[in-house]
This record gives C-alpha cells, sequence and structure tokens, in this order.
C-alpha cells in the first residue's frame, strides 16, 4: 500500500459544482482526483478517458483518500483484467499518455489492439500515425500496457531507438520498470514456461 500521506496535485482547474479536479499518483498510478463539497462521506473509482478517475469529499484528508483510493483502484484494475479495453479505450488512453508524459507533441491517428503482433509488444507506421498493440498484453499491469503505449508515441517523433528517443520516452517515469516486466516475461517464455510472447519493439 502507498504510505504517503500528502497528495502532490498537478493540473488543478475548477470544475462546475464546487468540484476541483487535479492529477495525483497513488499507488504507482496516475489518477486523476474529483474533489466535491457535495460528497459528504462516499469514494468512488471509475475509467473515464482512459484513466482512473476517484471522486472524493473535498474535505477528505489526503492519508484516508491513498487508504481508500488503493482499494478502489486495485478492485477497478482487477476488473479491467478480466474484460480487455477496446480499441476505442486503447485510443484514449494513449491519448492521455501523450498529453501528461509527453506534453502533446505527438499524438497517434488511431491506437488498436492486434492479434497479429506475436512478434512485438507494440509497433507503429510513422507516416498515417497508426499504433498497432499486441493482445499478449491482455491482463498486465495498467502501467506495463502504458509503457508500450508511450513507447511506440514516442516513435511518432524519434523512427530509431536512439538516445533523443530514449530520453523522449524516459519521460514516462516507470518505463524502466515496464521494460524489465516485459523482458522477464520473455525470458520465462524462452525458459518454456507459458505462451509464447513478443521478445520486442518495434
Amino acid at each position: 500500500m502507498d504510505t504517503i500521506s500528502t497528495l502532490r496535485r498537478e493540473d488543478i482547474e475548477q470544475l462546475s459544482g464546487g468540484r476541483i479536479s487535479s492529477i495525483v499518483e497513488i499507488g504507482g498510478e496516475t489518477v486523476r482526483l474529483i474533489s466535491s463539497a457535495r460528497r459528504k462521506k462516499t469514494i468512488s473509482a471509475k475509467m473515464h478517458d482512459g484513466m482512473i478517475e476517484l471522486s472524493v469529499p473535498l474535505r477528505m484528508r489526503d492519508a484516508d483518500i491513498v487508504r481508500s483510493g488503493t482499494a478502489l483502484i486495485s478492485k477497478l484494475k482487477s476488473r479491467q483484467r478480466q474484460t480487455p479495453r477496446s480499441d476505442s479505450e486503447l485510443y484514449s488512453r494513449a491519448e492521455h499518455l501523450a498529453r501528461v508524459w509527453l506534453g502533446s507533441e505527438v499524438m497517434p491517428t488511431s491506437v488498436v489492439w492486434s492479434d497479429r503482433q506475436t512478434t512485438l509488444w507494440g509497433s507503429c507506421t510513422v507516416a498515417t500515425g497508426a499504433i498497432r498493440i499486441s493482445t499478449m498484453l491482455h491482463g498486465m499491469p495498467q502501467w506495463v500496457i502504458d509503457g508500450v503505449l508511450v513507447h511506440e508515441l514516442a516513435h511518432l517523433k524519434y523512427t530509431d531507438h536512439g538516445q533523443e528517443f530514449r530520453d523522449f520516452a524516459a519521460r514516462y517515469p516507470r518505463m524502466s520498470e515496464a521494460n524489465a516486466f516485459l523482458d522477464g516475461v520473455s525470458f520465462a517464455q524462452h525458459r518454456g514456461e507459458g505462451k509464447t510472447f513478443p521478445d520486442e519493439y518495434d
């Protein structure tokens, strides 16, 4: 469980009805926090525009938000693993990642799941801005899928894997972790454990 007692709020925005929107991180997950004066005790979590949205009472303490939010986020992610995301949700997630971590310097024209991506975790066509993500990623942690999405988004600006590309992709703070996770999956596969997974990116 995340033990931080004070949340760092970014992109703070005043909404209608006295609500306040901000971006926070809970348990390593980027979350849109909606604080409302009308909400007294209950807290809820849902997916909205490809991002987890946590609605909480305006005066709820950060420590309580983290504690209750962590449990709700875990349940939400568990349901997501049981029901693979649609192409529209994947595209919304990619748009969100491009805005938050890549400063909207790149934007895809399409992002789809692909059953044909059996040797690559993801690929993109720079000329058209189209991104394809392997369905082999279904059921893996969201931050790992996000790493693959950011990797392919970065290719829309840098076509090779040079230093500029690596620096740009590394704006996503969990990129190294995502790469290490996928390396582990590929290693296990090469040891004969489980199905055949991709072992690289485009």
